[in-house]
Formats: C-alpha cells, sequence, structure tokens
C-alpha cells in the first residue's frame, strides 16, 4: 500500500437514483461530513443492512456462512481494507489470520464490509482513494437513500 490507511464508518446501506434506476450504495463516512458511495449487488445489500440492524436469519446466508467457516478453522479476520480503484470499481483486501500465519485474500468491498461488520473488524481505506471519491453530505439526496434503513 503506497500511502496511508483510515478507519471509515459505514453509514448504512441506501438506493441511489442513477441513470438506469435506482442501484444500492454503501456509504462510508471518515468525519460525518465526507461520504464515499460505493456501488453493490442487492444481496450484499441485503447482507449488510442485516448485519447493521443485528438481524440473525433462522438459516446461515452466505456471509454468515463463511464467518461459521472461520471460526471452526480457529481464523480470524484481522483486517479489511478498501485499497484500489479502477474506473470506479473498488478492490479490497480481507487479511486472514489462520495457525499464526496471515494470508491476503482479493476481495469485494461489499464482502469485506459484510465480514467485518460480521465480525467487529474496522474498515479501512487507502486516504487518496477516499480523498479522490468522496463527495459531500451537501451532495447527497438522502430522501432517495432510504430503501434499506
Amino acid at each position: 500500500m503506497g500511502d496511508e490507511v483510515i478507519a471509515v464508518e459505514i453509514k448504512g446501506i441506501y438506493m441511489i437514483s442513477t441513470t438506469t434506476g435506482h442501484a444500492p450504495v454503501v456509504l462510508l463516512t471518515d468525519d460525518g461530513h465526507r461520504f464515499l458511495p460505493i456501488y453493490i449487488g442487492i444481496s450484499e445489500a441485503i447482507s449488510i443492512s442485516a448485519a447493521l440492524n443485528g438481524e440473525v436469519p433462522s438459516r446461515p446466508m452466505t456471509h454468515d456462512l463463511i464467518m461459521s467457516i472461520l471460526e471452526n478453522f480457529e481464523a480470524s479476520i484481522v483486517t479489511v481494507v478498501i485499497d484500489d480503484v479502477d474506473e470506479g470499481i473498488y478492490f479490497a483486501q480481507l487479511s486472514i489470520k489462520v495457525n499464526g500465519t496471515e494470508k491476503q485474500l482479493d476481495a469485494r468491498p461489499s464482502d469485506c464490509i459484510a465480514l467485518a461488520i460480521r465480525s467487529d473488524t474496522q474498515v479501512l481505506i487507502r486516504r487518496s482513494i477516499l480523498d479522490d471519491g468522496a463527495i459531500s453530505k451537501d451532495e447527497l439526496d438522502i430522501k432517495e437513500m432510504d430503501l434499506f434503513m
């Protein structure tokens, strides 16, 4: 990682209007004044929203299953870092510790965020990515972003 990573808070899951309709986004913020919207899939939006609301499904969903696998193999999530962006597509690294060895896995930010919430792991992001992609609170149209909250 070439530049500093900083912690961000997961503000929530929202729907936002696009030129092709509505799309779910996860909003990240570093200070409550700058927001980074990351477009995600509907399944991931439901998973993140459920975790944020403390909902436990009667049967494990994919991210719950992954957490169960990690626990059963005595592995733990060490870090979640959103570390790259290319043409509006964000990339992340999931760091897992297994038997004292740390492994880095390429992952989608939405999956990393869903796992971070479930494991109480802080979400980190490269400062330059947040600086380049963040929008102000004034630029958010909260009225359009209320489906999941």
